[in-house]
């Protein structure tokens, strides 16, 4: 139990410090593909878009390495691995994307 709200806890400071980049590409998917989409009708694309979302990942990583390249001896002391640390990242902001979609979805349909 411990290790999961370690990593829990974990992923909440990591999504901090590259959320502008995450959840930027998330207003612009929303923005520039999915309004449009359902001004035209067309509500069934969500899950291309998440796809899409998803897509988005390996930039993301490779601006947070360039920008921050030792950033994870702090979650490496913790226990806690790249890949665990992105994995939880992803989970996150997922369900930010699906989240915001259907707001979106509802507001415009």
């Amino acid at each position: 139990m411990t290790s999961l709200l370690t990593w829990m806890r974990a992923v909440g400071l990591f999504y901090r410090s590259i959320a502008p980049f995450m959840l930027g590409c998330t207003g612009l998917i929303i923005g520039l593909a999915l309004v449009p989409l359902l001004r035209e009708g067309k509500a069934g694309m969500l899950p291309a878009l998440t796809l899409a979302k998803l897509l988005t990942l390996p930039a993301v990583w490779y601006l947070a390495e360039q920008l921050r390249p030792h950033q994870y001896w702090f979650y490496y002391n913790l226990g806690v691995s790249r890949v665990r640390l992105w994995a939880g990242t992803a989970l996150l902001d997922g369900a930010f994307f699906l989240i915001f979609a259907t707001a979106a979805q509802a507001v415009l349909t």
